[in-house]
């Protein structure tokens, strides 16, 4: 089956980037201007998931992958030209967001300095980052902060440099070297990545309802790098590549025939499939709680009454993804009764 993805017509993935001209400072005599650029990138869901890589050091996926772009869950980047010898990062002074670890603050500026280097700019920056959601607990931060990281850079460099701004396929790319799953973040609604660059793929159901039943909004103890090299060890991951191939080419066919019930199954399927891979690694680890599992038994059994309800998946992490149609409103709200009593459903746009 070719998966290449087929022509179709723009999205607005609400992929934002912009100079900001602030008022000329005067020192000694010499009139200096202050520069700063602001992009924002959105989140995104796999549905047939990244986990494994045959090059660790470009984040090259063992199989291809399909995501659903998040575009209310969305990072914000600001970066400003500073005197200082040393790039830097700062919160958002706007946004209200957690702060990065030391770690996470390297990782960031490691990927910025990667991308000076591209441009053979020279030169010190401030960067400054926030998302309108939870970090760290599989939600996908690291997609959308890398995305939007990654295009402001891009933005700033090419307008300083006086060159014109890359193409988004090639933004893509050097946002996966950053973070994989962000070279997604780039493309609506459906994203399938193959090799070194995502594309769109047209596919149906182009305004799907996005919910999340919040589990815990803790840091998550294993992060998805380490995932991605743990995994490694599980006898379950023979043969990972191809089923996720497989199930890739089954699940594009289901969406393609509106077979909702079909995509239900191979989604679920896809996500355990995944799961099972921590928890048969060398060490054994896992990022599903016991509210999970519960959570998860009544969106089962919800199914196997009603016939219907949201595509469910999870990410490497222990929150729970539902993505329901436009016309399952009603389902919907007879759900969200179900759950409510037992868990936080965060619902960050309109039904």
């Amino acid at each position: 089956m070719n998966l290449k993805p087929k022509p179709q017509k723009k999205h607005n993935i609400g992929l934002l980037a912009k100079p900001m001209q602030y008022r000329n400072k005067e020192k000694d005599a010499a009139v200096e201007r202050t520069m700063r650029w602001s992009a924002s990138a959105p989140a995104n869901i796999a549905l047939i998931k990244y986990m494994g890589k045959k090059d660790f050091s470009k984040n090259i996926p063992s199989n291809p992958s399909l995501s659903y772009t998040l575009n209310h869950l969305r990072s914000f980047v600001e970066i400003e030209v500073s005197t200082e010898n040393e790039d830097r990062w700062e919160k958002h002074p706007q946004l209200s967001s957690a702060s990065l670890s030391e770690k996470e603050q390297a990782r960031f500026l490691s990927h910025f300095s990667f991308l000076k280097n591209f441009f053979n700019y020279t030169g010190f920056f401030y960067l400054r980052s926030a998302n309108n959601f939870p970090a760290s607990c599989g939600l996908a931060s690291s997609a959308s902060s890398f995305a939007a990281l990654t295009l402001c850079a891009v933005t700033a460099f090419c307008e300083l440099q006086n060159k014109p701004l890359l193409s988004r396929k090639d933004i893509s790319q050097l946002a996966r070297l950053g973070s994989g799953s962000a070279c997604r973040s780039f493309f609506s609604p459906f994203a399938l990545w193959e090799t070194d660059y995502a594309e769109n793929i047209d596919l149906p159901y182009q305004d799907l309802k996005h919910r999340v039943l919040l589990i815990t909004r803790k840091n998550k103890k294993i992060t998805s790098s380490q995932a991605h090299q743990t995994v490694l060890t599980s006898l379950s991951f023979t043969g990972r590549p191809e089923r996720a191939q497989t199930r890739l080419q089954l699940l594009i066919n289901a969406l393609q025939k509106q077979d909702w019930k079909a995509a239900f199954e191979l989604v679920w399927q896809e996500f355990w499939d995944m799961h099972c891979l921590f928890e048969t690694a060398h060490p054994p680890f896992s990022y599903l709680l016991p509210e999970s599992l519960l959570a998860l038994n009544i969106l089962r059994d919800f199914w196997e009454k009603e016939g219907d309800g949201p595509l469910v998946t999870m990410d490497a992490g222990p929150n729970i993804h539902l993505l329901f149609r436009p016309d399952q409103k009603n389902i919907y709200q007879d759900l969200t009764k179900k759950l409510s009593k037992s868990f936080q459903l965060f619902a960050p746009n309109e039904f």
